[in-house]
């Protein structure tokens, strides 16, 4: 299974990468995906996948879906051929895609009709139709120009937007609760602000942020779990073990040993 990333040649401002996820699965498969703190625009070209809080219940996801919004664990299950298409958006902009708050779209999927219109179950098939997944990304960058194209900045985006780069240049590890001040915000209105505009609070955001920046970090240097902790802004182990079991449903141990090529790729993904 593989992942094909592309970034967007206009729309960089709104949307981080488009990818496409390939394989023909000779058994099922069940991926634990991190939470991204990102909306996706999901399509799917392939055989069915199911979506599971648990690893016990599993539901259809949409043809497509709007998902990706979870404060912790998912888990997708693939069976023969595998093909989605995606859209991973810059968290604090997919609310104007959707002309709406994102706090009703936190930890669920949605069928995308719900929310563009059932004409957008008329794109599967146009996209089937290219014969390459970089022209299926740029067809889906200039289908969504459409949708920015008489966007009008909201109050308080400029402000939002400078947030989660806060917590991005901090790989998490700050005090979220300062972040209102640093925005010339009310306390109230920030957080209320935030979960509009990215679908969850502060401190969940930037809790995912900094799981996602060890998880990172760790895979890609294998260094001593100690010297990133420390970096990070953990002083003992115990505190992250703690908040790495509860956004990822496992121990960092067991996380890392059962991880799969397709989970590395999506790790890596934004």
């Amino acid at each position: 299974m593989s992942i094909v990333k592309t970034r967007p040649v206009h729309l960089g401002k709104y949307i981080q990468c488009f990818y496409s996820v390939l394989a023909v699965q000779g058994n099922i498969a069940i991926h634990r995906r991190l939470p991204d703190g990102t909306l996706d625009l999901v399509f799917n070209l392939g055989e069915a996948v199911s979506l599971s809080r648990d690893e016990v219940k599993f539901n259809l996801m949409p043809a497509v879906s709007l998902t990706g919004l979870y404060p912790d664990k998912s888990f997708l299950c693939y069976a023969d051929k595998v093909h989605l298409v995606g859209v991973v958006f810059q968290p604090g902009t997919a609310h104007l895609f959707i002309k709406d708050s994102l706090a009703h779209i936190k930890a669920s999927t949605l069928d995308a009709g719900d929310v563009f219109g059932k004409d957008i179950y008329l794109l599967l098939e146009r996209l089937a139709g290219f014969p390459s997944e970089i022209q299926r990304h740029y067809f889906l960058e200039k289908l969504l120009m459409k949708f920015i194209g008489d966007y009008q900045q909201e109050h308080y985006q400029h402000n939002i937007l400078h947030a989660v780069s806060d917590i991005h240049v901090a790989e998490g590890n700050l005090d979220v609760s300062l972040l209102h001040h640093a925005h010339l915000m009310s306390e109230r209105n920030f957080r209320r602000k935030f979960v509009d505009f990215v679908g969850m609070s502060p401190k969940q955001y930037a809790g995912i942020v900094r799981i996602k920046s060890f998880s990172k970090r760790y895979k890609s240097t294998r260094m001593n779990y100690n010297d990133i902790l420390f970096d990070l802004g953990y002083s003992d182990q115990a505190h992250f073990n703690k908040d790495f079991r509860k956004i990822v449903g496992a121990s960092p141990g067991m996380y890392f040993s059962e991880m799969d090529p397709l989970a590395e790729n999506f790790l890596h993904l934004i």
